[in-house]
């Protein structure tokens, strides 16, 4: 007799429509017994909208909370990007290298801390090195300290083809840096446009990126209204505003 909540922590299409992945070809067991379930949890509005539209339900919205809170924030005096992740498929730092690749022709100051392990990364080391951009991108490997990458970075870019919530999101509003990344379904509640940082409509256009990329590069004002934007966004993911979410979802 015991209540029973479904939790999806990636977006509708990623979990039903990407060939070989999470729920592909599942969609029909979704449909038939997802309403036997007391509740079903989804991280954005986007992903609500996708799920009651085809199951029928009214599905809960509980975002992430942010995984810390730090008193120290970047400076954004540096001219460093900061992107971070699992070297894999999703996350798209194929893609990211490519944005850079055009980013590097027109802008000779900024470098990009690249940093994480995974099965892509021999990859992407060619990637760099067939560019010749060694001195632009740097591959320190795997951290458990995200937040020194931060204090020395300005910009968090993230590429990623589909993302849940991406905690390094959430790491980034708390360190005061702004985001560039792709129209997703999991940056609306993060990132407004031109608020706390650069949404690119053009999904996975790599010179769609470079320019936004250049954009914030080349605005010191810019970057300072979204940092001040992306301290203001942050409370927004506290620990006790999403644990009050759960506490009324669970009475």
């Amino acid at each position: 007799k015991a209540k029973t909540i479904g939790w999806q922590l990636t977006d509708f299409d990623a979990c039903f429509n990407t060939l070989g992945k999470y729920a592909w070809r599942k969609k029909v067991l979704f449909e038939k017994y997802i309403s036997n379930l007391d509740n079903y949890v989804v991280l954005n509005e986007k992903t609500k909208e996708k799920i009651d539209t085809n199951f029928g339900i009214d599905s809960s919205i509980i975002y992430n909370p942010r995984s810390y809170t730090s008193k120290e924030k970047s400076d954004m005096k540096n001219k460093v990007f900061l992107a971070a992740g699992r070297m894999v498929y999703v996350k798209a730092f194929d893609n990211l290298v490519e944005a850079f690749k055009i980013f590097a022709q027109k802008n000779s100051d900024w470098k990009l801390l690249l940093v994480g392990d995974g099965e892509d990364l021999p990859m992407i080391r060619d990637k760099i090195k067939k560019y010749g951009l060694e001195q632009r991108i740097i591959t320190p490997g795997k951290t458990n300290d995200i937040k020194k990458y931060f204090l020395q970075s300005s910009v968090l870019l993230l590429p990623s083809r589909w993302e849940g919530m991406p905690m390094i999101v959430l790491e980034s509003l708390e360190m005061g840096c702004p985001i560039v990344a792709f129209d997703i379904d999991a940056m609306s509640p993060l990132v407004t446009n031109r608020m706390e940082g650069l949404i690119v409509k053009e999904k996975q256009d790599a010179n769609a990126y470079a320019q936004a990329m250049l954009k914030i590069a080349e605005s010191e004002d810019l970057r300072k209204q979204m940092h001040q934007a992306a301290l203001k966004k942050t409370n927004c993911f506290s620990v006790d505003k999403i644990m009050n979410k759960w506490e009324k979802l669970f009475k």
